[in-house]
C-alpha cells in the first residue's frame, strides 16, 4: 500500500477512535448528570430545562436505601403542595410572634425559648406590667367608678333594682354598650350611654381610656387611694365562680394584651401570633397552621389556635376539618390577629363603658356577636402547659388541661431525662378541659 493512503488510513482510524471516547465520555457525564437531578431535583424541576426531553425512568441507577419507600411520596410533596407548604418560617408566616412576659419570670421565658428553639421560631417578649404596678389600682378605681355610674343608668332604664345586676361570664350586663345596642340584653335594648370625657378635668377632655394610653410613662398614673383594693371594690356578688372575678391580676394580663394589639397596629404588619408565656404546642405546629391558613378567607381577624371552655364544634366545618367559625372561644393563650383585627378589637377594648369591666378572653365572645370575624381550631394546637406557677390563679392555674397529639414540652422534657410516665396533657382523661372532653366524648357534659 502507498504511504501516503497508509498515513490517511492511520488518521481516520485516530478520528474515530477520539469521537468513540468522546461520546463514551459525553454518556458517562450524562449519566451522572442524570443521577445527581434524580436525587436532589424533582422531574418537574428537571424538565423545566429540557422541555422535549423524553421521559427518563433513572431509579436503576440509584443505589438501595431505607428512604426508597417515600421517593414518591417526597416527589408529590415538591411538586403538588401549595407555595411555602414546605418552607419553613422563623414566624410562620406571620409578621411577628409575640410572647406576653413578666421580666421576673425567667423561669418561664427560658421555657419558652427551649419551646421556640425546638420549633424553629422567633419570638417577641413583651415586658408585661405586673398586678403590683400602681397603675393597675389606677386602673381599678377607673372601672369602679363607671361601674357604680353604669349600674345606675341601668336601673333607671330597665325598671330594674341595681342589685339585680351583675355576672361576669360572656354575657354579662357589665359589657352592655351603646355602639351596638343588638348584643345586649332584652332589657337594656335601646340604652344609651352618655359620653364619659367630662368625667374628669385632667383628661383634657378624652375619655379615661384614651388617657391611659396617651400618658408617656405608666407610673404617673397611681390610685388616689392608697388603700384601693381592687378585688373589693368590684366584687360581683351576682357571680358564682370565683374564677371570673376581676382582680389585679385580672387587669394586668387585659392591660397586657391590648399592649400586644397596640404593637401589631403600630408595626404595621399584616398579622402577628400573640402567645402568653405559659403555652405548649404541636409538634408540628408550623404544618399544621400552613393546612388551616389556606382556607382562612381574606378577611379573617382573628384565629383561635389555643383556647378553653368554648363549644367552638357548635359550628359546622370551615374548609378544613379542624377550622371553624369562632363560638365563645375563651382563654388567650395562643391567638393569630390581622391588622384589620386588631384595629376592631382596640375599638372594642377601649369602649370606656367596658373596658377592664371583665376579664379580657369574656369580652371575645361579646365581640364576635358584634362583628368580630373570628375562627377557632379545633382541637386547639396551642394549649395551656400547667408546667410552671401562674401568676394570676393559686398553684398552677385551673386543673383543666388541654390535649395534644404530639407535645414539644413533652419532648424537650424527655430530651432532659425527664421520667414522663404519663402525658403532660392528662391521663386516661382526667382534669381533661371541658371543651376539649366536649370534642373527643370522654366526658358527658361541657361545662363552659
Amino acid at each position: 500500500m502507498h504511504p501516503s493512503l497508509m498515513l490517511s488510513l492511520s488518521s481516520k482510524i485516530y478520528n474515530l477512535r477520539f469521537t468513540y471516547l468522546l461520546t463514551l465520555s459525553f454518556a458517562a457525564i450524562s449519566l451522572i448528570v442524570l443521577y445527581g437531578w434524580h436525587h436532589y431535583s424533582s422531574q418537574k424541576l428537571l424538565r423545566s430545562f429540557f422541555p422535549y426531553a423524553p421521559k427518563l425512568d433513572v431509579s436503576f441507577f440509584s443505589p438501595p436505601s431505607l428512604d426508597d419507600s417515600l421517593k414518591y411520596r417526597k416527589l408529590l410533596e415538591l411538586t403538588t403542595s401549595p407555595r411555602s407548604y414546605n418552607k419553613h418560617h422563623p414566624t410562620l408566616g406571620f409578621g411577628n410572634i409575640y410572647c406576653i412576659s413578666l421580666p421576673t419570670r425567667q423561669d418561664r421565658r427560658e421555657s419558652m425559648r427551649k419551646l421556640a428553639a425546638a420549633l424553629g421560631i422567633n419570638i417577641t417578649f413583651i415586658d408585661a406590667i405586673s398586678k403590683e404596678h400602681p397603675m393597675i389600682g389606677w386602673i381599678g378605681e377607673r372601672v369602679s367608678e363607671v361601674r357604680k355610674q353604669k349600674v345606675k343608668l341601668m336601673a333607671k332604664y330597665s325598671g330594674l333594682k341595681e342589685e339585680k345586676f351583675g355576672g361576669m361570664g360572656p354575657n354579662s350586663v357589665w359589657l352592655t354598650s351603646s355602639l351596638v345596642t343588638e348584643a345586649n340584653s332584652a332589657r337594656l335594648k335601646g340604652i344609651k350611654l352618655p359620653n364619659l370625657t367630662a368625667s374628669h378635668p385632667e383628661f383634657q377632655g378624652k375619655n379615661w381610656v384614651e388617657h391611659l394610653w396617651t400618658v408617656p410613662d405608666p407610673s404617673m398614673l397611681a390610685p388616689s387611694d392608697d388603700n384601693f383594693n381592687i378585688t373589693a371594690a368590684l366584687w360581683d356578688k351576682q357571680e358564682k365562680i370565683a374564677p371570673r372575678q376581676l382582680n389585679a391580676a385580672a387587669i394586668s394580663t387585659y392591660y397586657n394584651h391590648l399592649r400586644a394589639l397596640r404593637l401589631l397596629q403600630e408595626s404595621g404588619a399584616k398579622s402577628a401570633l400573640i402567645l402568653e408565656d405559659d403555652v405548649d404546642t404541636e409538634w408540628d405546629l408550623e404544618r399544621r397552621w400552613r393546612s388551616l391558613e389556606r382556607h382562612l378567607p381574606e378577611d379573617w381577624e382573628t384565629v383561635f389556635l389555643g383556647h378553653c371552655w368554648g363549644r367552638e364544634l357548635l359550628n359546622p366545618q370551615f374548609g378544613h376539618p379542624n377550622l371553624h367559625k369562632s363560638s365563645q372561644p375563651l382563654c388567650l393563650h395562643g391567638y393569630a390577629v390581622s391588622q384589620r383585627g386588631a384595629n376592631k378589637l382596640l375599638k372594642l377594648y377601649n369602649d370606656p363603658w367596658i373596658a377592664f369591666q371583665t376579664p379580657v378572653d369574656t369580652c371575645i365572645p361579646g365581640f364576635i356577636k358584634r362583628g368580630l370575624i373570628s375562627y377557632s381550631v379545633e382541637p386547639p394546637i396551642i394549649i395551656q402547659s400547667k408546667v410552671l406557677e401562674s401568676d394570676i390563679q393559686s398553684g398552677k392555674g385551673s386543673k383543666w388541661r388541654g390535649l395534644l397529639a404530639d407535645s414539644v414540652m413533652e419532648r424537650i422534657l424527655k430530651s432532659e431525662g425527664a421520667n414522663i410516665t404519663t402525658t403532660l396533657n392528662g391521663a386516661q382523661g382526667k382534669d381533661i378541659d371541658p371543651a376539649s372532653g366536649y370534642f373527643f366524648m370522654q366526658i358527658n357534659t361541657c361545662g363552659a
